[in-house]
């Protein structure tokens, strides 16, 4: 796994298509990279891991740094929106926790949502082993 030392901008749009190898963009809640270790709603850093299917291969390939959603325990529609479109159409979210209502907030917007705390590695493993694209259908997804 890659795991890059500055910043960049890319999103799903910046990927091609090219028959059926599909690549994923999945935002993991973490503080370091390494660990899912963050509550979605008080999450300031995601790390952004493109999956390639065909592959089944995933490299973090970007740093996004949010607003967090939830402020001392209130969560207000708009400061999920924040983390949504700074986050850049991703198909899933993994964090250590997601609230219920953040979960079918983020659901609604097509987006997969799944609570995972173990290493990011570690889950990406699991993703991968269950082919989770096509179980939930993620959605936003985009070819390589």
């Amino acid at each position: 796994m890659y795991f890059p030392t500055g910043e960049t901008d890319i999103s799903a749009r910046d990927y091609l298509d090219d028959g059926d190898i599909m690549i994923y963009l999945i935002a993991f809640a973490s503080s370091d990279g390494v660990n899912i270790d963050r509550h979605f709603g008080n999450a300031e850093k995601f790390y952004i891991v493109k999956l390639d299917t065909r592959k089944l291969d995933g490299d973090i390939v970007e740093q996004k740094t949010v607003s967090p959603a939830c402020m001392g325990g209130i969560h207000e529609i708009s400061g999920f929106d924040g983390v949504l479109e700074a986050l850049g159409g991703v198909s899933a979210i993994v964090a250590q926790r997601i609230g219920n209502g953040a979960r079918e907030y983020v659901t609604q917007k097509g987006i997969a949502v799944y609570q995972m705390p173990l290493q990011i590695e570690q889950a990406l493993c699991l993703l991968m082993e269950e082919k989770q694209w096509e179980v939930d259908k993620w959605l936003s997804h985009t070819k390589n």
